[in-house]
């Protein structure tokens, strides 16, 4: 299974996002304090992100309080993310492997309530045959994501919910429809 084209992704993700400019503005900034926690606080942010993401994809308003969802699933998240982070010990490339390979699997453990080890399976099965696809949206993605640090770092509240409601928008279109 392929992720969609990439200009339909983004371009539903920033219709997504101009429609609920300030709710998925707030709730991702509410996500990304995670960020300030050492060592795992990017793991803790991404989940609420996504989650932010994923209502906006559906039509439904995201609260700030879905940046903080990590804690509900708290393991779950975490090691679906370390698997997301793997690919990093290969000079930083293969971040881009793993993150494109797994991060769907935290859709399957935010939307489907799967365990990471049910998430990476689904992974495994449905997304890493197709890994060139998912890597080259991961780092597409990625690069939308980061490019609002240019503009002194707050830029990326710009960037950030355009990148994961593409994301978002790949899991509704992929493995939200398989099951």
């Amino acid at each position: 299974m392929n992720p969609p084209p990439m200009g339909q992704a983004l371009s539903t993700a920033w219709n997504v996002y101009k429609a609920n400019l300030m709710p998925v503005l707030i709730a991702t900034f509410c996500a990304t304090l995670l960020g300030l926690i050492p060592l795992i606080g990017g793991m803790l942010a991404i989940p609420g992100a996504l989650l932010v993401a994923l209502k906006a994809v559906r039509g439904q308003t995201p609260e700030p309080a879905d940046g903080f969802v990590s804690f509900q699933a708290l393991v779950d998240h975490l090691v679906i993310g370390l698997l997301q982070m793997l690919g990093a010990i290969a000079c930083c490339i293969g971040a881009y492997v793993t993150q494109g390979i797994f991060l769907p699997g935290s859709f399957l453990i935010l939307d489907k309530g799967q365990n990471w080890q049910q998430a990476k399976d689904v992974c495994m099965e449905k997304i890493a045959p197709n890994w060139v696809a998912w890597t080259i949206f991961a780092l597409v993605t990625g690069l939308v994501g980061v490019s609002g640090l240019i503009l002194c770092g707050i830029g990326v509240y710009f960037t950030l919910p355009i990148a994961t409601c593409a994301w978002a928008y790949a899991y509704e279109e992929t493995l939200a429809k398989q099951s």
